[in-house]
């Protein structure tokens, strides 16, 4: 069927130009992103939203993506590559311009939940040529280690260029720039790319529709309660209630449907397997260690007084970290090692990064002084992406993997990180509010009205702090301390299955010694021998 191609390019293209738009495209797409999170400061001062609104446009871009995921296929046997790439460049373009012109964080948290979904189907047409590129043998540790660093390395530098172009111009600029990119980038695309068919035309029918709608609002709903939970006081809310009582019943209704239907949105078959559920459990130990990003924000801003482009400049010194992380990697799939040791090394390092912090709670704490707690940071981060992300699709069928994904995805990025987020964010805030009172025992009115007192109150608050931050990175150390003992006896898939099959050859083999002798037996009673 010679109309097929599995290329992305016309055959007149050289072969060195394909590769550089390859990483052309990939670099827009994996740097492109609706809400940058160091960004949210600007967009705040200039709208006069909430923090909150801006991090519940972050989760909403994030469901997008989720939402994305099991289409892929679908999409991609209806539509020419082509007409896929050039409409969600434009479609982006247009929502990143409707963002630049608007102070509704209603509209700007609809255009984010919008611009990843479209992000998301022209990644998935990047990442499949990527995979023959970086892993021709089909070795998926190898392909992980470059992409996640990549995916990693670049989104740090965008939010840092972002947080840029809003600190010198304004926030909007930043957007009608990106707008601006997609749009040169879609041009690449109607040049370069050819017009045909990468498989055999599929309908676009049987979608589950009410299914889709289900996935979204439920998650809706608990990006919601993460965002607004602290500003609202949780539970003491109303809205925070209903929006409890709200999730639960949508997702319920989500999960019930996918196991009644034939043709689910989401089939939730692989999430009986064991590798996806530790899988799943291990990057709940991952996100409470992303989430400690709350706590270095308070220090870095609120204590040090770095402004937003040096607090974005800070995660740039994962960098190096995230590059040593992905050669450890790659040597140890190339070699076939066990994952084990691999895991444990990214928590470890993790866990070497909160050590530091710990010991750093100090205002004196100095910019250079950084560079090895975010080195550790960065290779915890870059290995612990890598490795628990095979772990978790090993041996999985491409429609289970596929069906699957836009949960985990959600997961990974989304729940576990807005929960504990969210949990330290509050109770950093209680434990601020404890030492505050700690610290007032030794201050009365005759103090603090002396003149020669010497007593400033910022300093107290600044102590105050510095003693919620080292409080709660001590907890988390000693969380941390566990999950290195879970990874140091989990058996990965293998361990587990060796004894097994040592059990069933001795089992095996005291059998067929137990018939020799019942032979030997009868042969004796009828004299045969």
């Amino acid at each position: 069927m010679s109309q097929y191609n599995q290329g992305l390019f016309h055959s007149w293209v050289p072969k060195p130009i394909m590769l550089l738009l390859i990483m052309v495209i990939s670099i827009v797409l994996f740097g492109v992103t609706s809400v940058y999170t160091a960004n949210i400061p600007y967009l705040v001062g200039a709208t006069g939203a909430l923090t909150e609104d801006y991090m519940w446009a972050y989760y909403a871009g994030v469901i997008g993506m989720g939402l994305a995921m099991p289409l892929v296929i679908r999409l991609k046997a209806r539509f020419r590559t082509k007409e896929i790439m050039v409409t969600t460049l434009t479609g982006m373009a247009f929502l990143f311009v409707v963002m630049g012109n608007t102070d509704q964080p209603e509209i700007i948290i609809g255009a984010s939940f919008l611009i990843s979904f479209l992000k998301m189907i022209a990644m998935m047409e990047i990442i499949l040529p990527l995979m023959f590129i970086l892993s021709a043998d089909g070795n998926r540790g190898r392909f992980y280690a470059v992409f996640y660093t990549g995916v990693l390395g670049i989104t740090q530098v965008a939010s840092y260029y972002v947080t840029y172009l809003s600190l010198e111009y304004s926030w909007q600029y930043a957007y009608l720039l990106i707008a601006a990119i997609c749009l040169a980038t879609a041009l690449l695309c109607v040049v370069f790319q050819h017009n045909l068919r990468m498989m055999k035309k599929v309908p676009l029918h049987y979608l589950d529709w009410l299914g889709m709608l289900l996935f979204v609002i439920s998650f809706m709903f608990l990006g919601y309660i993460f965002s607004f939970g602290k500003q609202q006081a949780w539970f003491d809310s109303d809205k925070i209630i209903g929006a409890t009582i709200a999730f639960s019943v949508t997702f319920l209704l989500f999960i019930l449907r996918m196991q009644i239907i034939k043709r689910p949105f989401i089939s939730l078959k692989a999430f009986s397997k064991s590798n996806v559920l530790h899988g799943m459990l291990m990057l709940l130990f991952l996100g409470m260690y992303l989430g400690t990003t709350a706590l270095q924000n308070i220090f870095a801003v609120g204590v040090l007084g770095y402004n937003h482009l040096v607090n974005a400049s800070l995660n740039l010194m994962i960098i190096p970290g995230l590059v040593v992380g992905a050669v450890v990697s790659i040597k140890w799939f190339n070699h076939a090692m066990h994952i084990r040791m691999l895991m444990f090394t990214g928590f470890a390092a993790y866990l070497m990064y909160i050590i530091v912090m710990y010991f750093s709670m100090v205002p004196e704490f100095n910019y250079a002084s950084w560079l090895l707690p975010m080195f550790f940071k960065g290779y915890g981060m870059g290995v612990l992406f890598i490795v628990i992300w095979y772990y978790t699709f090993d041996k999985l069928a491409m429609t289970e993997l596929l069906s699957a994904i836009g949960i985990i995805v959600l997961w990974r990025t989304f729940i576990t990180v807005g929960m504990f987020s969210s949990l330290f964010s509050w109770t950093q805030y209680q434990l601020q509010l404890q030492s505050l009172g700690n610290l007032a025992v030794y201050l009365d009115d005759v103090t603090l009205l002396s003149p020669g007192s010497g007593i400033n109150l910022r300093n107290i608050q600044i102590n105050a702090v510095l003693a919620a931050n080292k409080t709660l990175y001590g907890y988390i150390i000693l969380a941390g301390m566990g999950v290195l003992v879970y990874v140091l006896f989990h058996h990965f898939g293998k361990i587990r299955y060796q004894l097994l099959r040592i059990r069933i050859d001795k089992a095996g083999k005291l059998w067929m010694s137990r018939k020799n002798r019942i032979r030997i037996r009868k042969e004796l009673e009828t004299g045969e021998i």
